[in-house]
C-alpha cells in the first residue's frame, strides 16, 4: 500500500481501523490478517454504481409503489454501492457468495486495485494454498458494505457451507453488535424426492 498517496482522512481512518482491530483482538484473541489484505473501504470507494431502471413488465402497482421495493440482480458489491442512498434503511439482504469448494469460486487479482475490472478471473482450485486468503479478499468489502446498508434491526442472510462459515463469525466482519445475533440455519443442498403413484 502506498501510504504517501492516501489523504490525511484516509490515513486517520486506516489507523482507527487498525486500533479497533487490536482492541477487539485483545477481547477474544482473534485478529483477521491475510496476504494481500486491503482495507475494505479503500476497495468500496473505487466501485462504480450500476445504472438501474424499473422494468415495467415485471412491476406491480403505480409508479410510486414500484420504487418502494427493489430486487437487484448483479454482483453484490456493485449492487450495494448502487443502493448506497438507502444506507441504514435495508431490512433484509440475502446473498449467495461462492462456497470456495475448488470448483465454483473465481478470483481476479486485479480486483484489489480495480474492483470494476469485468474479468472474472480463474477458478481457484482446492490445491491453491491461498484460496482462503483470496476468498477473504473477495468477501470482506462485500460484508462491510452489506453491514452498513442494514437498519439497526436488519438481517443479512448468507447462503454458505462449512468451508468458510467460521470466518463469518469474526468480529472484523460483523462487528460486536451484529456478532451476537449471528445464527446458523442448516439446509440440505441436495435431496431426492420419490413420487409414488397411487
Amino acid at each position: 500500500m502506498a501510504y504517501e498517496q492516501l489523504t490525511r482522512g484516509d490515513l486517520i481512518r486506516l489507523l482507527e481501523q487498525h486500533d479497533a482491530e487490536r482492541a477487539e483482538a485483545g477481547k477474544d484473541g482473534i485478529i483477521m490478517s491475510y496476504t494481500g489484505r486491503t482495507a475494505p473501504w479503500q476497495i468500496i470507494r473505487q466501485v462504480k454504481p450500476k445504472l438501474t431502471k424499473i422494468h415495467q413488465r415485471a412491476s406491480v402497482g403505480d409508479a410510486q409503489a414500484q420504487g418502494q421495493n427493489i430486487i437487484m440482480d448483479g454482483e453484490n458489491l456493485s449492487a450495494m454501492v448502487t443502493l448506497y442512498k438507502y444506507r441504514g434503511q435495508i431490512d433484509l439482504i440475502l446473498t449467495d457468495p461462492p462456497y470456495n469448494t475448488g470448483e465454483d469460486f473465481r478470483y481476479n487479482d486485479k480486483w484489489d486495485k480495480d474492483p470494476n475490472d469485468p474479468d472474472l478471473g480463474d477458478v481457484v482450485p482446492k490445491e491453491d494454498g491461498s484460496r482462503h486468503s483470496k476468498w477473504l479478499r473477495f468477501m470482506t468489502p462485500r460484508i462491510w458494505m452489506m453491514r452498513d446498508m442494514l437498519k439497526p434491526g436488519g438481517v443479512i442472510a448468507i447462503c454458505i457451507d462449512h468451508r468458510e462459515l467460521y470466518r463469518l463469525r469474526t468480529p472484523q466482519w460483523l462487528g460486536s453488535a451484529h456478532r451476537a445475533a449471528l445464527a446458523r440455519l442448516a439446509a440440505r443442498a441436495r435431496c431426492s424426492v420419490r413420487l409414488r403413484s397411487t
